[in-house]
């Protein structure tokens, strides 16, 4: 049965690549920045006309690109737009991996959610963890026949978009090759990125980030984490892991040591406080918490008050630090930030300068469907030619 499976799968990856660096500028081109002229394309591109006119026909007799109706103009020659053909263009489906769930998503080439899976997590072994991957790819590449790819996305530092090196939210401590570990499984192009960063490249790419130059997200979760996006580029540092340790400071401990963000407002940092405050008895989570907020537990709502403060001053360090045009708020417990109005934004504003005060603060919903979409959309990335 296994084996029949892993032939559907493979039978459902017959994408051809796109061609030629000159192919893959074209198509990308179209498909982050919506239709344009051959003019434009060898204008914009630095493309010679006989070459666009080249690649374009080419990408049209692939069905890669559709021919759009011509737009007269004052002078000169009608323009005759190209775009991409999403609707019969590959599919590629992203999963994102947490200690209890498996979210993955089916989208079009650019982005747009076509199916959802979400199944729960057993075991979260290595190996345990790639069986549980496959279960919802090989029912989505079943259901959605011409996959491109696979992108996953799971917390901890990534090498070559390919290895995890660890992930303490999965208590993997050694590195462990989960790209080749799927594609022998699956006869499917894979790449693997930080959860975070996949997310933001999502974002980037096909979702309220498209509308700003540079913005910076802020997730609260198991995990507290941020990705800048500064001109257009995605910024990792050194050791690709900017922003993803959750050690930003926002205060100072008792001894005059820093006090790191994920220390007042990861998931662990809030239930530890409540239980010894007898907020939540011992074995009550976030779900009891939650209950609480609904009622207006007023301990509750300081504890989610308190989240918001904390939240807010290391957004204000990254506004401080890199000025960017919007603040995008995110993860699994922004749902807390939520429930307390204002307090996050009031704060925020109350502690950056005057000429940042146009900041746009946009709020994620909790739910992993962006997450999910962000794996699918580094996948999409590899396809078109381009990793950021």
């Amino acid at each position: 049965m296994q084996g029949s499976e892993e032939h559907r799968a493979a039978e459902a990856g017959t994408v051809a690549a796109l061609g030629g660096d000159s192919a893959r500028a074209v198509y990308r081109d179209l498909l982050r920045f919506g239709p344009r002229s051959r003019s434009e394309l060898t204008a914009r591109l630095g493309l010679s006309a006989p070459t666009v006119t080249r690649v374009t026909r080419d990408l049209l007799d692939a069905r890669r690109l559709h021919q759009l109706g011509a737009v007269v103009r004052a002078k000169g020659r009608p323009h005759e737009p190209l775009d991409i053909e999403e609707n019969l263009g590959p599919r590629f489906i992203g999963v994102k991996v947490t200690a209890d769930e498996i979210h993955a998503a089916v989208t079009t080439v650019r982005g747009n959610v076509l199916e959802e899976l979400v199944l729960p997590v057993a075991d979260t072994a290595p190996e345990a963890v790639i069986d549980a991957v496959l279960a919802p790819v090989r029912a989505l590449a079943e259901a959605h026949p011409h996959l491109a790819g696979v992108g996953v996305s799971l917390g901890g530092p990534v090498a070559d978009r390919r290895r995890v090196l660890s992930s303490y939210l999965l208590g993997w401590e050694r590195e462990f090759d989960v790209a080749t570990a799927l594609e022998t499984r699956l006869q499917l192009p894979v790449v693997v990125e930080n959860d975070l960063v996949a997310m933001v490249n999502g974002l980037h790419w096909f979702g309220i980030g498209r509308s700003y130059r540079s913005f910076a997200v802020l997730t609260v979760g198991a995990g507290i984490g941020t990705g800048t996006v500064i001109d257009g580029r995605l910024i990792e540092g050194r050791n690709h892991v900017a922003g993803l340790t959750g050690r930003l400071p926002i205060g100072r401990w008792a001894d005059g040591t820093p006090l790191p963000v994920r220390e007042v407002a990861s998931t662990d940092s809030i239930l530890r406080r409540a239980h010894a405050s007898a907020m939540l008895t011992a074995d009550q989570g976030m779900d009891e918490l939650r209950r609480l907020l609904a009622n207006q537990d007023p301990d509750a709502l300081e504890a989610a008050r308190e989240l918001a403060r904390a939240l807010a001053a290391a957004a204000a360090g990254l506004v401080a630090t890199v000025d960017p045009e919007a603040i995008v708020l995110g993860g699994e417990n922004v749902d807390l930030v939520r429930a307390v109005g204002p307090v996050f934004e009031d704060t925020l504003r109350g502690a950056i300068s005057a000429a940042q005060q146009g900041l746009v603060v946009r709020v994620l919903s909790g739910d992993f469907d962006e997450w999910a979409r962000g794996a699918a959309v580094i996948a999409i990335q590899e396809f078109v030619g381009v990793g950021s």
